[in-house]
């Protein structure tokens, strides 16, 4: 198997700066008018407790597909390979609305990741081919809760719908013969169920892990994480800890059918703002 190394190019101020402007706008369009209809259907209008929290996440990123016939074209010529293995930090978000034992929850992550690579075939061809690679990653989830003891401590159990979208552009160009350009995308729709824990060690320190699993359109998409919690005077509080998430699809390939896994794995840190 070979396996292609993508790094994030440049990061200068000046070209994030647009790019998180297109990230709060994609965010906020689709989602508010979903969170406007949503709370209010599941939840009395007096005595909410709200929470708003942005995250910096800093995974591990790998993508992956199998399938197709290498031989035909399917894939690219890629199938079998590993097209991204690389670290990037990104931004996410996720707003709930709770009362007693009833709440609803929103979560949102978004990347966009390219660069280029050259790959050797080795001996006794040494063909070598230049691949640009571009991801770009969508991953909405909106959802309910509902908590036996009505507390922000103890056991949530946790059902909803999540979104996926990928966009992912090859270009592939071999020291012999043509270039390519290889365009896929894929938007996927999930039931996801689960459930989490949360723990107060003291008046201040809390711990929580989570788990859920989704099916539908996908092959299934797993999401872990474990977090550990410090809250100030006040509504603030930090948190960081570690989240694992893999998300497996199908998709057409140059006419191939192929499973694509993305895998997301590595901490984060963020504050949570409650009401």
């Amino acid at each position: 198997m070979m396996f292609v190394s993508v790094r994030h190019a440049a990061r200068e101020a000046g070209r994030d700066f647009p790019r998180y402007s297109a990230i709060a706008m994609r965010f906020f369009r689709p989602t508010l008018p979903a969170v406007l209809m949503f709370v209010p259907a599941v939840l009395p209008a007096q005595d909410i407790d709200w929470l708003f929290a942005p995250y910096g996440w800093l995974p591990g990123i790998t993508l992956e597909q199998s399938g197709g016939d290498p031989g035909d074209g399917g894939g690219g010529g890629l199938s079998g390979n590993s097209l991204l293995d690389m670290t990037d930090s990104f931004f996410k978000f996720r707003a709930e609305a709770a009362r007693n034992r009833w709440g609803a929850t929103l979560d949102y992550i978004t990347l966009s990741l390219s660069d280029r690579t050259t790959l050797a075939s080795g001996p006794p061809l040494d063909i070598a081919t230049d691949l640009e690679a571009e991801l770009d990653l969508d991953v909405f989830e909106l959802g309910g809760f509902y908590r036996p003891s009505g507390e922000l401590t103890g056991i949530n159990y946790l059902l909803g719908v999540r979104r996926i979208s990928a966009d992912k552009t090859l270009f592939v160009t071999p020291s012999l013969g043509p270039a390519r350009r290889i365009d896929t995308a894929a938007d996927i729709t999930d039931v996801f169920f689960g459930a989490r824990y949360r723990h107060e060690f003291a008046s201040r320190w809390s711990g929580t892990i989570r788990g859920d699993y989704s099916v539908g359109e996908s092959e299934g998409t797993l999401n872990l994480l474990a977090s550990v919690g410090f809250r100030f005077a006040g509504p603030v509080a930090l948190h960081a800890g570690y989240r694992h998430a893999v998300l497996e699809f199908e998709e057409d390939v140059a006419g191939d059918s192929v499973t694509t896994q993305i895998e997301l794995s590595g901490p984060f840190v963020g504050l949570a703002f409650m009401f």
